[in-house]
């Protein structure tokens, strides 16, 4: 199996570079066998890659990722060495602070899965952005995510979106602002990196020349299932929400590509 897909490599319609990076589920067997059995692998990026499929019909360059984040999550630093999935690249314990491995895992095997899906991931989304940096004078990097809940925030409702730039860091003010607009006028409450700023993704990528770089975050609620999620694994989800928000989401996109666009540099596809 591919650790990630790539659609529209040879694409250079829009300049514009869409990741998933924790969309996937699969796992190795070395790490199937290692795991408790009662381990539970949430907070997973649930269907974004079918919620988003009208990127890739549009034309859109998208990397997704098919191994599970608990295997080595490309948004977190290589050096990130911590226990939980806010300090670590290759997590110990699982979002809800629940430990998956009765042993630590060994230097070794760690080391291996970085070479063997983190580094092939970063490789893959920096041989995409040089690409498109051929084609056009300024390249957006949209990383797509979504989640439950707001993390320790008991009693705060979660904004229906969250865009999130490291506070105007890794894209500009204007980029984000344009994309909240839009967001908004499709009726979405929207917050601004509150509480996500972006990981490491967009704080690296949004430091290269001409690069923004920003994360967009969905609530389960708004394309899943409209009520509470725990830990869990969730393995369908409602039609009639799903299909509506894709169908919002869509009309977002086509306005955010027809305004970026604009940055097409002569002597391009």
């Amino acid at each position: 199996m591919k650790p990630f897909l790539i659609h529209n490599k040879e694409r250079n319609t829009y300049p514009m570079v869409v990741s998933l990076p924790h969309s996937g589920t699969w796992l190795p067997e070395t790490m199937k066998k290692s795991l408790y059995s009662e381990a539970v692998l949430a907070n997973t990026d649930w269907f974004l890659p079918k919620l988003y499929e009208f990127l890739v019909a549009k034309g859109c360059t998208v990397i997704e990722n098919q191994v599970n984040r608990y295997v080595a999550d490309p948004n977190r630093g290589s050096q990130m060495f911590g226990q939980d999935y806010q300090t670590s690249v290759v997590y110990q314990y699982n979002t809800f602070g629940h430990k998956l491995y009765d042993q630590q895992l060994e230097p070794q095997t760690i080391e291996e899965r970085l070479t063997n899906y983190y580094w092939p991931y970063h490789q893959a989304l920096q041989e995409l952005i040089n690409t498109k940096r051929q084609f056009y004078q300024k390249v957006y990097l949209l990383d797509l995510h979504s989640f439950a809940e707001y993390p320790n925030q008991v009693g705060i409702r979660p904004a229906d979106l969250v865009v999130g730039n490291q506070t105007d860091q890794s894209s500009s003010a204007e980029f984000r602002q344009l994309v909240t607009s839009l967001l908004e006028a499709e009726d979405y409450a929207v917050s601004n990196n509150q509480p996500f700023r972006g990981g490491f993704i967009t704080k690296f990528y949004g430091n290269q020349p001409h690069i923004e770089a920003l994360q967009l975050e969905i609530r389960y609620q708004e394309y899943i299932e409209a009520r509470s999620f725990g830990e869990e694994v969730l393995t369908k989800y409602n039609p009639a929400l799903f299909h509506c928000s894709q169908r919002r989401l869509e009309k977002v996109f086509e306005k955010l590509l027809e305004s970026i666009s604009k940055e097409r540099r002569s002597g391009g596809e």
